[in-house]
């Protein structure tokens, strides 16, 4: 057998070689996209199972959660709900470290935002949590922003900035239609025009707050604030 032979054999063998890693290769790929698939569909079950639960036995649903993203630690969803448990317990480093996932993996979603902003005021991260509020007010597809400029005059507030605080509650009362309580942004606003020492504008919103809520939570503590102007 000549060299030329053991060349073409050669050429042959090698050919099926390649062949066949590229069908082991293949098979390999289906085997990990069905895998995932698999248990992105588990996770998903999970989730749906501890929203079932939610109502009824939260600690139910927080332990669905916790399989949800342990079976798929990318289940958004799952991170958010797990978050909020955390944060209506007011376990705040837990709600955060679940929030700062939710905006690894949706870094434009105005809700995680939101929560993460307000998880940080708690956390007495104040800066931080002006920094984030400030980009959620900025997005553009965010359908709530009054949420976030709600919190975000709490923030400004807390750090001393009134000003900013009445700027960030007066465009929260431009949202139209609103998901914060008109009523209880005036008694904001009321309570900080008191403390800017401007009676006048601080009774013309407290007046506004016991009109929207007459009967409610804000319309009291505004008519208090109002004796106390008196």
């Amino acid at each position: 057998m000549g060299m030329g032979e053991h060349g073409r054999f050669g050429d042959g063998a090698w050919t099926r070689a390649w062949a066949g890693l590229a069908v082991v290769a293949l098979l390999v790929g289906c085997v990990s996209t069905e895998d995932l698939a698999k248990r992105e569909r588990e996770a998903d079950g999970y989730y749906k199972q501890g929203l079932s639960h939610l109502a009824s036995n939260q600690q139910q649903a927080f332990v669905s959660f916790q399989k949800s993203i342990q079976v798929n630690p990318d289940n958004y969803d799952a991170h958010y709900a797990l978050g909020s448990i955390h944060f209506q317990r007011k376990e705040f480093a837990d709600a955060e470290r679940e929030f700062r996932r939710c905006i690894s993996l949706r870094p434009d979603d105005g809700e995680s935002l939101n929560f993460y902003g307000r998880t940080l005021i708690e956390l007495q991260r104040l800066p931080e949590a002006v920094d984030v509020l400030r980009k959620t007010t900025a997005l553009p597809l965010y359908a709530t922003p009054d949420k976030a400029y709600s919190s975000l005059g709490h923030a400004l507030s807390l750090m001393g900035d009134n000003a900013g605080a009445i700027r960030a509650y007066q465009e929260a009362l431009k949202i139209d239609p609103p998901t914060v309580p008109r009523a209880l942004l005036h008694l904001e606003l009321g309570r900080l025009y008191i403390v800017q020492g401007e009676p006048i504008k601080a009774r013309e919103s407290l007046a506004q707050a016991k009109s929207l809520d007459p009967q409610g939570t804000a319309g009291a503590e505004a008519t208090k604030l109002m004796q106390r102007l008196k």
